[in-house]
């Protein structure tokens, strides 16, 4: 295992570690990319992420490394492995999942895997759930966050949890690390998904206007307006995403745009929204209506 690979492997041990109660958590590698995303999380025995880690990086295969991890589990909590679901996936693609005998008198408890990824469940609704989420992963296209998020949300639209839900994070590694890496947790929600689908769309946003920001200032007009559209469509009122999209409005010249980014901005965050407005930049700025009615010179 190469040595940018390493935290790959612990980013799905770490989260899906849990004991019996009610989870369901999907936890996958993709190419140089591994993350995991769980829906609550109950008690756990955190010394499992950093030892499966190591163990796996030593060169054990996750059968192996969790062989050992149930071994020595020591009842930590007074939760003994059969209260316990743990699921590994290496980033070779190799997967090992143990539902303890607690976990499995839930009111659903199994899992289901392939290369690559492990779906994993207790205290579920039904199978239906584990089969939707795994359909879900496969189906979807793009980043591997976006995968994971589909597959989470594909689990609670076939009943989730039996109790309901809190909680939801979403953890994904990169060799690249920052800002590439991402590690999300929305805790005490009466919607935690749709909370989460917001930080990831915002992770999107913000690279987004970054690729639009450097395509404007090589000239690339299509890309950057392209970008841009990506941007202020997933911002979810991030008054970061606003400013920098009303900066590169600016610089292509899109005198409506920038104003439209600048009121955006303001309505998140008056104070910083006055602020960037009164910057030097935009003194000769005109005015939106001026603008508008302007006479367009393509014509």
């Amino acid at each position: 295992m190469r040595w940018w690979l390493v935290p790959l492997a612990l980013a799905g041990l770490l989260a899906a570690t849990a004991p019996a109660g009610a989870t369901f958590s999907i936890i996958a590698c993709d190419q140089d990319r591994c993350g995991v995303a769980v829906v609550t999380q109950f008690e756990t025995n955190p010394a499992m992420g950093p030892k499966g880690l190591a163990l796996m990086a030593a060169g054990h295969a996750p059968a192996d490394a969790l062989a050992i991890l149930l071994r020595e589990d020591g009842d930590f909590d007074d939760e003994g492995v059969e209260a316990r679901q743990v699921a590994l996936v290496d980033a070779q693609g190799r997967t090992a999942v143990f539902t303890g005998r607690d976990a499995m008198a839930s009111a659903y408890a199994g899992d289901r895997r392939g290369p690559g990824y492990a779906v994993q469940g207790n205290g579920l609704a039904g199978p239906a759930v584990l089969t939707a989420m795994e359909d879900a992963y496969k189906a979807t296209r793009g980043g591997l966050e976006d995968r994971l998020l589909a597959a989470l949300e594909a689990g609670q639209a076939a009943g989730g949890q039996s109790i309901g839900k809190l909680s939801a994070a979403l953890v994904v590694r990169t060799p690249s690390g920052f800002p590439l890496d991402l590690d999300y947790r929305v805790d005490a929600s009466s919607q935690p998904l749709p909370d989460l689908r917001a930080l990831v769309e915002r992770h999107h946003a913000w690279q987004a206007v970054i690729l639009a920001d450097r395509a404007a200032r090589k000239g690339d007009t299509t890309g950057a307006r392209k970008a841009l559209a990506e941007a202020t469509q997933l911002a979810h009122g991030w008054d970061r995403v606003w400013r920098r999209a009303a900066r590169v409005a600016l610089a292509l010249g899109d005198t409506i745009a920038v104003h439209d980014y600048l009121a955006r901005m303001a309505a998140a965050n008056p104070v910083w929204g006055r602020q960037e407005a009164a910057d030097p930049a935009y003194r000769d700025l005109a005015s939106p209506v001026d603008a508008a009615s302007a006479p367009n010179p393509a014509k």
